[in-house]
């Protein structure tokens, strides 16, 4: 009888394509590129040992394990059932608690828990934001170029994203507003401007506070939400960045997404989003996945109260500091005929122009002396952008392996000049 009825099912469902059932996001999304994935991208390479400068990963010895184990085992054993029980739709209040004390001295904000919303990372507070404000056609205006994860989960809510372009002082006021009033001639909703001011992923630019004051009245006289990503914001290497989006405007008109995947472990999947009451509200009425871990709540609550959070993120700033002047060093003294250098301020990232060879071809050279990077198209929309840009990630190698990037870079050049 199995038998029969497999063989049945089999005819039936050889024969129909489950394209059919699947959704307009799954129809006219491609499967994303490999900056997407978060994992150790690598183009083939037979190199005994490659460098992998892909993805934005904390350095694994900065993870603090011990007092992650402490934690998670006293929340186990002090709070077992609320510890290992569904995280509901806020999460732990006292991690809420303890998150919103410490942006408010680091941000002069005034929030409480009430104010805070724990996610599964970033993309869970995006997929919250998303699910809560946009339908479908709406318009969300981007960065260009911008981290292209976070620009597929907008197109998957079935939003059309346009793209502003960025500079080095962030993007242009002028050119924001216009751009504006040629949408809103079309008969088109703005719902969103997504940024990412501090540390920008890929750029690694900050906007100046007079960009931020230009665009927070800009979005407010068009009634446009900014979605402020603050993934980056802490880990400034000597002067911390201007005021927040968020400070500047007491919250309103700007929900802002914060995560501890790049400065404790990205593991962790932890993240929240920061607003005022009335987005609360919002927010909470379409969130159904019953929250995320609340081991991972209790185990947070007293790094960040016992100040092992500020001590920590202090001492990955000094870290990624040097790790960015070991491979910025390495690259002037070997390549700096090849390339425009613009070294970052903070964060993760080093976004380079090249002069004569476009980084498609580069990369393929590169693979061949074991260094990977993405190039800079895969953060444009239109991918006939940033055909001389890549973006290296310099946080996870080795400081022995930063100082032979150059040395390998220049090899792939000359393979590509040869």
């Amino acid at each position: 009888m199995a038998l029969d009825i497999q063989s049945t099912l089999s005819q039936i469902w050889g024969k129909f394509s489950v394209e059919e059932l699947s959704s307009i996001a799954a129809k006219t999304l491609d499967p994303g590129n490999p900056t997407d994935a978060g994992k150790m991208w690598r183009l083939p390479t037979s190199h005994p040992n490659p460098i992998v400068l892909a993805s934005g990963i904390p350095d694994d010895d900065t993870i603090p394990t011990d007092e992650l184990i402490s934690g998670l085992i006293n929340g186990i054993k002090n709070f077992p059932v609320e510890s290992l029980t569904y995280g509901g739709w806020f999460g732990y209040d006292e991690c809420r608690k303890a998150i919103a004390n410490r942006q408010n001295r680091i941000e002069k904000t005034s929030l409480n828990e009430n104010n805070i919303i724990l996610h599964n990372g970033s993309s869970g507070c995006l997929e919250n934001i998303l699910n809560a404000f946009i339908e479908p056609n709406d318009v969300v205006i981007v960065e260009s170029p911008s981290y292209s994860g976070t620009v597929r989960c907008i197109q998957g809510s079935l939003a059309e994203v346009i793209e502003i372009p960025i500079q080095s002082d962030g993007i242009n006021a002028k050119e924001f507003k216009n751009l504006i009033e040629n949408i809103k001639q079309q008969n088109k909703k703005i719902k969103f401007f997504y940024t990412i001011p501090d540390y920008h992923n890929p750029t690694g630019n900050v906007a100046p506070i007079e960009t931020r004051e230009s665009i927070l009245r800009i979005c407010a006289e068009n009634k446009i939400l900014i979605i402020e990503d603050a993934a980056y914001s802490e880990l400034y290497f000597d002067e911390a960045p201007p005021p927040t989006y968020f400070s500047l405007s007491m919250g309103f008109g700007v929900i802002r997404m914060c995560s501890f995947s790049k400065v404790v472990a990205t593991g962790l999947r932890l993240g929240w989003i920061q607003a005022r009451d009335e987005y609360i509200q919002i927010l909470t009425k379409v969130r159904f996945d019953m929250g995320n871990s609340p081991l991972i709540h209790y185990a947070l609550t007293s790094f960040i109260n016992n100040g092992s959070l500020d001590l920590h993120v202090e001492n990955m700033r000094l870290l990624y500091k040097e790790k960015c002047s070991i491979m910025v060093n390495s690259i002037e003294e070997n390549c700096g005929n090849y390339l425009e250098i613009t070294p970052p301020k903070g964060g993760y990232f080093l976004w380079l122009k090249s002069h004569k060879v476009k980084s498609e071809v580069l990369i393929q050279k590169a693979a061949e002396e074991g260094l990977v990077f993405p190039t800079g198209s895969v953060f444009f929309l239109d991918k006939s952008q940033g055909q001389y840009n890549f973006r290296l990630a310099f946080t996870q190698p080795s400081k022995k392996q930063l100082q032979e990037v150059g040395i390998r870079l220049k090899k792939a050049y000359e393979r590509c000049l040869d």
